[in-house]
């Protein structure tokens, strides 16, 4: 099997954050600036911003850029004059990539996360939770990083287990995350310098772009709260599990369009068949950060030990 789950040949510079897709010839899909039309005609579902057919993705974003990606095969992209690449790149490996996996039956999740031996460890949560900083943080104690924002889950594998690819190389960050990660910060993700958000080298980084979902942690922060213990990893099974997945999912408003509720739900229900998904509950205080992050990397080590 591939190391990706389909090969890319674009007309402008994708730079690293997917450099394991790129090829020079037959690839599976081609990324190109040309015509974008401004409505997919009246057959055709619509979002705020967007629009689907059962072959097609619309995206206008209101700064002048747009995305018309076909049939899993093709993504055009046509933007103003001002619009520059960094610009053209943040949306077309966001939600254009995103609608791309779909249209090729891949499950894109919202998650960051690490490689050990070969198992793939991710964290996913609402905007904010720390995904990325917690990846970070456990690439400086040693667990090579391995994909930020987006995982790309294969549902063919689900016979024998799940594998999944790093939907983005590229660490983004944060500037207060640094101090707390060890990585080294690099150029900003937008042009407008009032969002401070950055890509990032981390400290420990796997070449790998493909691996076996192990585990998925829903990030959370409520027991301090209810004064319970500030850190916990405790166990989501059955129906709640699927339902943690569902939130996970990268653009669940796409997927429901563009592969069905159905067999969205269907992957979530085989998925849990062969990745433990887990709670990972913890105060989001700098403070405290440190410990945390000690907490999971000692259970991705398998020091500590759950009930049976």
């Amino acid at each position: 099997m591939s190391n990706v789950p389909f090969t890319i040949k674009a007309d402008l510079d994708l730079g690293g954050r997917i450099s394991p897709y790129q090829v020079d010839q037959n690839p599976d899909v081609t990324i190109r600036e040309g015509n974008v039309p401004k409505t997919l005609g009246p057959g055709a579902e619509v979002m705020p911003a967007c629009e689907f057919t059962t072959s097609e993705f619309l995206l206008h974003i209101p700064n002048g850029l747009s995305f018309l990606v076909q049939g899993g095969e093709e993504i055009v992209y046509a933007r103003r004059e001002d619009v520059t690449n960094r610009e053209v790149l943040l949306f077309l490996l966001g939600s254009a990539w995103g609608a791309l996996a779909y249209q090729r039956r891949l499950l894109p999740l919202h998650a960051s996360g690490v490689i050990h031996d070969g198992d793939v460890y991710a964290f996913t949560g609402n905007s904010g939770a720390g995904k990325s900083t917690l990846s970070a943080a456990l690439s400086h104690r040693g667990h090579p990083f391995f994909a930020d924002d987006v995982l790309i889950v294969d549902p063919t594998s689900f016979e024998t287990g799940a594998i999944c690819y790093a939907g983005q190389k590229d660490l983004k960050l944060w500037k207060d995350a640094f101090s707390l990660t060890g990585a080294h910060q690099k150029s900003m993700v937008r042009d407008d310098e009032s969002f401070e958000k950055f890509y990032a080298d981390p400290q420990a980084y796997s070449d790998a772009s493909k691996g076996h979902l192990k585990e998925l942690y829903l990030l959370t922060s409520q027991n301090a709260r209810h004064d319970k213990t500030p850190f916990e990893i405790s166990p989501i099974t059955g129906a709640i599990s699927v339902k943690q997945l569902f939130a996970a999912v990268y653009r669940r408003g796409f997927a429901e369009r563009i592969v069905g509720r159905a067999t969205l739900f269907k992957w979530l229900a085989d998925l849990i068949q062969h990745v433990d998904v887990y709670r990972f509950d913890r105060p989001v205080l700098k403070e405290s950060f440190a410990e945390g992050a000690d907490f999971m990397s000692a259970k991705i080590r398998e020091k500590l030990k759950f009930p049976a």
